[in-house]
């Protein structure tokens, strides 16, 4: 088979996989061929993507890219897989495995690469591994935070045997009462952190309506830009609002604006209220961690546990007017109808 037959072939199972996108590179590195697939796949047309490298299609803002040399001389030696981000013309990015491999020929006459959308895997992936931390994270607290109120009932019991004073009963009953808010606290976490397995595309915005009317006063100023739709769990996406909201009022006053608006990736809900210090920053999400005296340290916590049973990730930042910021990111918008 001469070249241009070969090349001809090579282009007709090209464009009959629809699901993958598949192209190919010079000796260089450069896109040399872009088929349809490909141009529906990443949305360049041929004229934007012929003869740049490949490093085009990764996502520099998502963490460091392959070294496109160092693909180049491994896969001189078979096929080579990579998974990393990728991004599209539009900005959007999702996370694709890679591959590639040598022509018939060899290397010299450049390389076939195949790149598959892996994003619901790896989201999958990402649930579950922090479904885990979450149990182990639970086991830590159980065993930590209810050996101390066990000690006191232990110690107000040999007390009571003592002295037979009442107040020693009443310490022992308040006592089993904040064990008891405990547990069901822990419990209504753990529910929250269970993997999301049936997402349908949402919109936030119509969720927001219902969020404000249980947690904002009508004092409060909640303003919304609007964000894609997403594919998430409506009933605990609303929970996410729900505490978000409320920890906007708990620490910004009855009179506190709250923004939420699109991320590249995500979203994000801030509020004008004084902020949450840098220093405490890494901790707001951690169970029971609270700044308030009446304060239970678990609204924060579920708002953790449910991004991450969506594959998400959620970060606190200053906000530019000095309240806090929740950045929502991670998150794969719905594209068309």
């Amino acid at each position: 088979m001469d070249a241009a037959m070969e090349e001809g072939a090579y282009q007709q199972l090209l464009e009959g996989v629809a699901d993958h996108a598949l192209f190919m590179l010079d000796t260089e590195g450069c896109l040399s061929m872009w088929p349809e697939t490909a141009q529906q796949f990443y949305g360049y047309d041929p004229g934007n993507a012929v003869g740049r490298r490949l490093d085009v299609l990764f996502a520099e803002e998502r963490g460091e890219p392959p070294s496109v040399e160092d693909l180049l001389a491994e896969a001189k030696d078979g096929p080579v897989e990579i998974d990393n981000w990728h991004e599209r013309a539009d900005g959007s990015v999702f996370w694709g495995s890679c591959t590639l491999s040598p022509l018939s020929n060899g290397a010299d006459d450049g390389y076939a690469v195949i790149v598959q959308d892996t994003t619901t895997r790896k989201q999958h992936e990402r649930m579950l591994e922090r479904q885990n931390d979450r149990l182990k994270e639970f086991t830590d607290i159980l065993s930590h935070d209810l050996r101390t109120p066990l000690g006191i009932i232990d110690g107000r019991l040999e007390l009571f045997r003592e002295s037979g004073e009442g107040e020693h009963l009443t310490a022992i009953e308040e006592t089993t009462d904040r064990m008891e808010r405990l547990v069901e606290d822990l419990l209504r976490v753990a529910r929250q952190g269970q993997v999301v397995d049936n997402p349908e595309p949402t919109d936030i915005g119509s969720l927001l309506e219902i969020a404000r009317e249980g947690a904002l006063p009508a004092t409060a100023t909640l303003r919304y830009d609007s964000v894609p739709r997403m594919m998430a769990d409506p009933d605990r996406l609303v929970q996410v609002f729900e505490n978000l909201l409320r920890n906007s009022v708990e620490h910004g006053g009855d009179s506190v604006t709250v923004r939420v608006g699109p991320l590249r990736d995500g979203f994000y809900v801030e509020d004008d209220g004084p902020g949450i210090p840098e220093g405490d920053r890494e901790r707001v999400f951690d169970h029971g961690h609270t700044t308030r005296e009446d304060g239970t340290g678990y609204g924060l916590s579920v708002v953790r546990s449910i991004v991450g049973a969506h594959g998400w990730d959620v970060s606190v930042v200053a906000a530019d007017h000095g309240g806090a910021r929740f950045e929502i990111t991670g998150i794969e918008f719905v594209t068309g109808e």
